[in-house]
């Protein structure tokens, strides 16, 4: 077991070089407003900024109160936190195929598998949600939003 302090710390180190990550990948494309509304990096570089300030606040946090977190201990290897990691490795492997695959069709394999660890398994229901989650996205963002996401590495 762990202290939730030693936790904290590892969480807001993880969570700014998470956040740096994506404003730095996010800088690649246009961050200025157009006649069209936000560049495509805009969203992803106000997300990557959230991130970092949040992981900046919790370490605030935790060093004003590490007396107190460090007596708080933190069972990281119980059953019920099997989820979060397989979750965890779902959403890794995803970020991974989004670059060998392209977006939409990584995003095809991620909901599917999202579901079924969440124990849902009507497939009927599973299609319809993957299905209609893809189209929902490629309307917004493509059509409207003129928005061009990740594609194959293979496309390129």
């Amino acid at each position: 077991m762990k202290n939730m302090a030693c936790c904290n710390f590892i969480v807001s180190i993880l969570g700014m070089m998470i956040g740096a990550a994506i404003m730095m990948a996010a800088s690649e494309f246009p961050l200025e407003f157009t006649e069209n509304g936000p560049g495509p990096g805009f969203w992803p570089f106000a997300l990557g900024t959230a991130l970092t300030a949040a992981a900046v606040v919790l370490l605030g946090y935790t060093f004003s109160n590490k007396a107190e977190l460090s007596k708080q201990l933190v069972a990281l290897t119980l059953p019920a936190n099997k989820r979060v990691y397989v979750m965890m490795v779902i959403v890794a492997v995803y970020c991974g195929l989004i670059t060998v695959l392209g977006f939409y069709p990584a995003s095809a394999l991620l909901i599917p598998a999202t579901m079924k660890l969440m124990d849902f398994h009507d497939k009927k229901i599973i299609a319809l949600t993957t299905v209609g989650t893809i189209a929902f996205i490629y309307v917004i963002f493509t059509v409207l939003l003129h928005t061009q996401m990740p594609q194959s590495m293979f496309l390129e």
